[in-house]
This record gives C-alpha cells, sequence and structure tokens, in this order.
C-alpha cells in the first residue's frame, strides 16, 4: 500500500503558485510584494486540510499516513515570510523599503520669493540659518530668494517644498524686516529626504542697512554699489566679491584668517583673545573708493576679499 506523507502535497502546490506568482508579476510587471502578502494564507488553508485528512484517515487500521517533516518545515517557511511581511505593513517598514528602493536624489529649484520690501523699512535682521547663503544688493526696491537644492523622493513624487513658507519666515516689525531661512524637512526612517546642498541668492535693495547672523555657515557677499551700511557676525568662511566701481571700507574685528589682494588688508591691531583653544585672532581695515559705507565683520573664522 502506498504511503501518503502530510505536507508534499501542500508544498506542491506551493511551489506551483509559488511559480505562477513569479510568472504572472514578470509578465504583467505587477508589484510582486503586493501578489506575495495576498496568496500565502492559502498555504495554511491547504496544510490544515491536509492534517485532517490525516486526523480521519489515520484512526482506520493499517493507517497509510505519514507526516513528511521537510515538506511541512517549507510550507511553514513561506507561512512564516508572509506574516513578517504583513508585519512589515502594518508597521509601515515596508513602504520605507519600497521608498528606499524606489526614491531618486535630483536638484530642484527653490519656490521663489519676490517682493517689494515695503514703504518705511530701513533695515533688514538676516537668520542665515544652517546653509551657505550668497547675498547681494539690488537696485529695484525688492527682496528675492532664489536657488536649488537637492532631495532624495519616491519616483513621480510631488517635490519637498511647496511654496517659499515651507523654508523662508519674513516678518515686519516697524521699519525693520525680519528674514529667517529655515531648517529643510526631514523624514526619519530608510528614506531621508533632508537634506539637501542648498544654494539659495537673496537680494537685498541697496539703500537697506543690512544686519546678518552667520549661524558659523559660509556666506557669500556681492554688495556691489553699496548705499547703506551692512554686518555680519559669526560666520564661518566669508567671501566678498567687490567690483571696479565699489565704494566700500570692511571693518574686520575678531578674525582668524584674512585673504584678498596683496597689501589690501591694514591690520590695525593683533591681539590674542582670552580663549581655552589659545586662538589668535585679529582686526583689519580694507578700503575700495571713499569708503563710504562700511561692511563690519566681527567673530569670523575667514575674511578673504576679490575683486576684479
Amino acid at each position: 500500500m502506498r504511503t501518503w506523507r502530510v505536507g508534499t502535497i501542500s508544498m506542491g502546490i506551493s511551489l506551483v503558485g509559488l511559480g505562477l506568482v513569479l510568472l504572472v508579476s514578470q509578465i504583467a510587471d505587477m508589484n510582486l510584494t503586493t501578489i506575495l502578502l495576498s496568496w500565502w494564507p492559502l498555504l495554511f488553508i491547504i496544510l490544515g486540510g491536509e492534517i485532517l485528512l490525516y486526523i480521519y484517515f489515520s484512526r482506520k487500521e493499517s493507517s497509510f499516513v505519514k507526516y513528511d517533516i521537510l515538506s511541512i518545515l517549507f510550507v511553514g517557511l513561506l507561512g512564516t515570510t508572509g506574516i513578517v511581511l504583513i508585519l512589515l505593513t502594518s508597521s509601515g517598514l515596508m513602504d520605507q523599503v519600497r521608498a528606499a528602493v524606489n526614491s531618486e536624489e535630483k536638484t530642484v529649484n527653490l519656490p521663489g520669493f519676490n517682493q517689494n520690501a515695503g514703504k518705511g523699512i530701513q533695515r533688514v535682521v538676516l537668520d542665515s540659518g544652517t546653509y551657505p547663503l550668497t547675498i547681494e544688493s539690488g537696485n529695484d526696491g525688492k527682496v528675492s530668494v532664489f536657488g536649488t537644492y537637492g532631495e532624495r523622493v519616491m519616483k513621480d513624487a510631488d517635490t519637498l517644498l511647496k511654496k517659499a513658507e515651507d523654508y523662508l519666515l519674513v516678518e515686519r516689525s516697524g521699519d525693520t524686516l525680519y528674514i529667517s531661512f529655515k531648517d529643510l524637512p526631514s523624514q526619519n526612517g530608510l528614506l531621508d529626504s533632508g537634506a539637501k546642498n542648498l544654494k539659495a541668492t537673496l537680494i537685498i535693495p541697496a539703500e537697506l542697512a543690512v544686519e546678518i547672523d552667520g549661524q558659523s555657515t559660509d556666506l557669500v557677499l556681492k554688495p556691489r554699489k553699496l548705499l547703506n551700511d551692512w554686518s555680519v557676525k559669526d560666520s564661518g568662511n566669508l567671501s566678498v566679491f567687490l567690483q571696479d566701481n565699489s565704494d566700500i571700507k570692511i571693518d574686520a574685528r575678531g578674525v582668524e584668517e584674512f585673504e584678498g589682494p596683496k597689501n589690501g588688508w591694514k591690520m590695525t591691531e593683533v591681539k590674542e583673545e582670552t580663549s581655552e583653544e589659545g586662538i589668535v585672532k585679529k582686526n583689519g581695515l580694507f578700503n575700495m573708493g571713499k569708503g563710504k559705507h562700511t561692511l563690519t565683520v566681527t567673530d569670523t573664522f575667514n575674511v578673504n576679499v576679490q575683486y576684479p
């Protein structure tokens, strides 16, 4: 009498089912994960049916039914894999894996900002945030921001920043316009859309006084034909680009390194600050033209003046 091994039929059906799933997913370009999540419970139904039949026939004398342990382990492994996939899906980890696999990195234009500085505005107080920033003076009375940033998102997904308010805060109080660059949003998990290599340029009307808090980041200043005083504090590396008709005096205090044209800087004072690291900070003056307006730089690591 031929012996029936419980688990053999289940394993056979499982292999056929798995092969059909892989074949259909390849031909129809379907999502394999979704299909696997749908059909794996059938394995337990088939295996359970086999066991019930075994119990029924084993009551008879001369039972011809035995367990096929290897086949049962194989079916159990497939079922366990299905349970793990369900748990990953319900916890959101599967979506994170899909996002990580199907994501792409791209460079995107910042949502632009462009508005009049406003009547009565005399100065701008700027918090440059944690990303490098280029600041220029303009002559059309408008405050403008443009640039690019990098992001890692799902293919065909919307961009991370949809409007200027997502990265920029602009508030007016009295005669002062406060501008702050926010940290870019980021996502927790396998897909980190953080950020980001933001490269922005801020245009400020040349007739306004400007106070910049550098937040230890690198800044590029292009004051062009300055019509008011600017000041910068706590910047990392500060590059100042001048032009032939620039009329400016740069007064730098508490700076570690100076760079620029030979004999351009006049070191008015050299003193050793009482810091734990023993860092030597210097003061320097740089004039171009009559020096009608002043760019004051304080507590900055490096100041580099460049002009044609």
